[in-house]
């Protein structure tokens, strides 16, 4: 079998259980390692001439050419799992696959996660205030836009949804009686967030002055954020760079077009909010969505400093930067 067949099936079973956007950055990494066997070692194109050798090599060649530590790592766990897959549907069961991934951690390094930017909470708060206090808007549809944007900003502050999570959401995913919804997230993974009561107040306003008219099944399978800029006979999707353009829009209005705030920024804003309120790292692991509680680990950082810069304040002290951002 040659090595892009091997890689089209690989990338084919794993847009099963992982996410397209996953699914393209394997994509890229595999495009990446086949480059570097193009210049490198052209001979090499059937499975059979795989050898462990040729990600080592390559992972070198990355360094060499100083790309991102980060970057290094999603290609070489693109290559790992290609590996590996190639072993489980015994393409190659012979592959040493163990030790070419302690190989390759060890080339890897340790990687010293940055810690996340996340916006003060006057940010936050005007970037909302900015959303409730646009003119009332004449037309229908820009009125709509308008209290679906509040919506927005209340749910990505009050739940740490993920923009691409918030796109998805239906409006069968909704639970009247939790105030929140069944999301799927990373890896068609299903998880329960919560909503604050001004975020569910204001979908419930967004949803009924939307006023869908389709009933039954067809309900639940509108998005609860639709698109206002064309008419359309039923509710359309919106794209997460439609939501980014929003809040960029709105952080503008509010006179922080500086700010680089995004929907992300709100979660980490949520998960910081969170862990410095309750300190229980596993229910804002659970609320989150998070696989490990090392991710989650990195708020409990941002909270302690946050606190840290408050001490020093209330004493009249300097504030101690050990750590950067």
């Amino acid at each position: 079998m040659l090595i892009n067949a091997a890689i089209a099936r690989f990338l084919a079973d794993l847009e099963i259980g992982r996410s397209p956007a996953t699914v393209r950055t394997y994509g890229v990494a595999l495009r990446r390692l086949l480059e570097y066997r193009d210049d490198r070692a052209p001979t090499i194109q059937d499975v059979a001439d795989l050898a462990i050798e040729l990600p080592l090599d390559f992972t070198r060649q990355l360094a060499r050419e100083k790309v991102p530590r980060s970057t290094i790592e999603t290609y070489t766990t693109a290559v790992s799992r290609f590996y590996a897959y190639l072993v489980r549907e015994e393409i190659r069961p012979d592959l040493q696959l163990e030790a070419m991934q302690l190989r390759l951690a060890a080339l890897r390094g340790r990687r010293h996660r940055a810690l996340p930017r996340v916006p003060a909470d006057d940010v936050v708060e005007r970037v909302l205030a900015a959303a409730r206090t646009i003119p009332l808007p004449t037309s229908r549809p820009a009125d709509l836009a308008r209290r679906r944007d509040i919506a927005i900003v209340e749910t990505l502050r009050g739940s740490g949804v993920r923009v691409s999570e918030l796109v998805s959401l239906r409006r069968g995913d909704l639970n009247h009686s939790t105030n929140g919804a069944i999301i799927t997230g990373k890896g068609g993974k299903q998880r329960l967030v919560l909503f604050t009561q001004a975020a569910w107040a204001a979908i419930d306003d967004y949803l009924v002055t939307r006023a869908d008219t389709a009933i039954g099944r067809g309900l639940a399978a509108l998005p609860v954020f639709s698109r206002h800029d064309r008419a359309a006979r039923r509710p359309a999707t919106l794209s997460t760079n439609a939501v980014r353009e929003i809040i960029w829009s709105l952080a503008t209005q509010a006179g922080l077009a500086d700010s680089g705030l995004t929907p992300h920024r709100f979660r980490a804003w949520f998960a910081t909010h969170l862990v410095a309120e309750t300190g229980d790292l596993a229910a804002v692991q659970d609320l989150l969505g998070h696989e490990s509680a090392d991710t989650t680990r990195i708020y409990t950082k941002v909270a302690a400093r946050r606190l840290r810069d408050i001490h020093s304040r209330a004493f009249g002290e300097t504030v101690p930067h050990a750590e950067s951002a």
